[in-house]
């Protein structure tokens, strides 16, 4: 059971960066923003804290998302169906400036392809 508990505090600390680094903050900007340390945000990312309720109300209101935003993560895909099928709803639902990000982030990733 400590195991699986472990996978979720990874899993949300990977969708709080994630959400972090949509608005192209540091961590110590998300610290400032939510009157927490920057160190405790690290730790909370990598899933080495197990956080209070006001510490995620904290965070999900300097990210401007509500409360329950935090904990939407879904597990990757295991077949590339399905992942090329998520994928493609995630950028039908984005912004140009949104596609153009990802393109770069992708080109940095395999600047081979």
């Amino acid at each position: 059971m400590v195991k699986r508990f472990e996978n979720e505090r990874f899993l949300l600390g990977k969708r709080i960066r994630a959400l972090r680094n949509a608005r192209e903050w540091t961590q110590e900007e998300l610290g400032k923003h939510s009157e927490l340390s920057y160190k405790f945000i690290g730790e909370i990312e990598r899933g080495l804290q197990n956080p209070s309720f006001d510490t995620f109300l904290k965070i999900a209101t300097a990210l401007s998302v509500d409360l329950p935003e935090l904990f939407r993560f879904e597990q990757i895909a295991t077949d590339k169906k399905t992942a090329e099928d998520r994928i493609s709803k995630i950028i039908k639902a984005m912004t140009d400036e949104d596609i153009h990000r990802l393109c770069t982030i992708l080109n940095v990733l395999y600047p081979a392809l």
